[in-house]
Protein backbone atom coordinates (compact mmCIF):
# COMPACT_ATOMS: atom_id res chain seq x y z
CA UNK A 1 0.00 0.00 0.00
CA UNK A 2 1.48 3.28 -0.78
CA UNK A 3 2.46 5.29 2.62
CA UNK A 4 1.53 8.45 1.12
CA UNK A 5 -2.15 6.76 0.61
CA UNK A 6 -4.43 6.25 3.49
CA UNK A 7 -6.09 2.98 3.84
CA UNK A 8 -9.44 3.81 3.62
CA UNK A 9 -8.81 5.55 0.31
CA UNK A 10 -6.12 2.22 -0.97
CA UNK A 11 -9.33 -0.23 -0.40
CA UNK A 12 -12.07 2.18 -2.01
CA UNK A 13 -9.16 2.69 -5.48
CA UNK A 14 -8.53 -1.24 -5.67
CA UNK A 15 -12.46 -2.08 -5.21
CA UNK A 16 -13.37 0.55 -8.00
CA UNK A 17 -10.85 -0.33 -10.02
CA UNK A 18 -11.86 -4.04 -9.94
CA UNK A 19 -15.46 -3.34 -10.66
CA UNK A 20 -14.67 -0.49 -13.24
CA UNK A 21 -16.38 2.08 -11.36
CA UNK A 22 -16.08 5.80 -9.74
CA UNK A 23 -15.10 5.67 -6.06
CA UNK A 24 -18.21 8.06 -5.45
CA UNK A 25 -20.02 4.91 -7.17
CA UNK A 26 -19.46 2.53 -4.16
CA UNK A 27 -21.48 2.23 -1.23
CA UNK A 28 -19.61 4.15 2.05
CA UNK A 29 -16.89 2.03 3.13
CA UNK A 30 -18.31 3.70 6.47
CA UNK A 31 -21.00 1.66 6.69
CA UNK A 32 -18.53 -1.57 7.09
CA UNK A 33 -15.80 -0.13 9.00
CA UNK A 34 -15.00 2.75 11.09
CA UNK A 35 -12.80 4.52 8.80
CA UNK A 36 -10.79 6.25 11.27
CA UNK A 37 -9.91 3.84 13.29
CA UNK A 38 -9.04 1.50 10.64
CA UNK A 39 -6.66 4.33 8.84
CA UNK A 40 -5.12 4.57 12.59
CA UNK A 41 -4.17 0.76 12.32
CA UNK A 42 -2.52 1.16 9.25
CA UNK A 43 -0.92 4.48 9.62
CA UNK A 44 3.27 4.63 9.30
CA UNK A 45 3.75 6.15 12.33
CA UNK A 46 2.74 3.75 14.64
CA UNK A 47 5.33 1.88 16.41
CA UNK A 48 4.77 -1.87 16.56
CA UNK A 49 2.30 -2.00 13.39
CA UNK A 50 4.42 -4.62 11.52
CA UNK A 51 2.44 -7.71 10.34
CA UNK A 52 -1.00 -6.00 10.95
CA UNK A 53 -3.51 -7.93 8.91
CA UNK A 54 -7.80 -6.91 8.48
CA UNK A 55 -10.31 -8.30 6.54
CA UNK A 56 -13.74 -7.32 6.06
CA UNK A 57 -16.33 -7.81 3.25
CA UNK A 58 -17.49 -5.15 0.81
CA UNK A 59 -18.86 -4.73 -2.40
CA UNK A 60 -19.06 -8.42 -2.86
CA UNK A 61 -15.52 -9.02 -1.96
CA UNK A 62 -13.21 -10.29 1.41
CA UNK A 63 -11.11 -7.41 1.47
CA UNK A 64 -7.98 -8.03 2.92
CA UNK A 65 -5.89 -5.45 3.96
CA UNK A 66 -1.81 -5.41 5.26
CA UNK A 67 0.94 -2.56 5.90
CA UNK A 68 1.83 -3.20 2.14
CA UNK A 69 -1.14 -4.50 -0.02
CA UNK A 70 -4.75 -4.57 -0.44
CA UNK A 71 -6.33 -8.11 -1.65
CA UNK A 72 -9.37 -8.24 -3.49
CA UNK A 73 -11.14 -11.75 -2.85
CA UNK A 74 -14.67 -12.49 -4.68
CA UNK A 75 -17.13 -14.38 -2.16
Amino acid sequence: METETSATVAVVRAVAEAEDASPGDLPLLSDVIDPEAFDDLFDDDRVGRSGVSLSFDYCGYVVTVTDDAVTLDAR
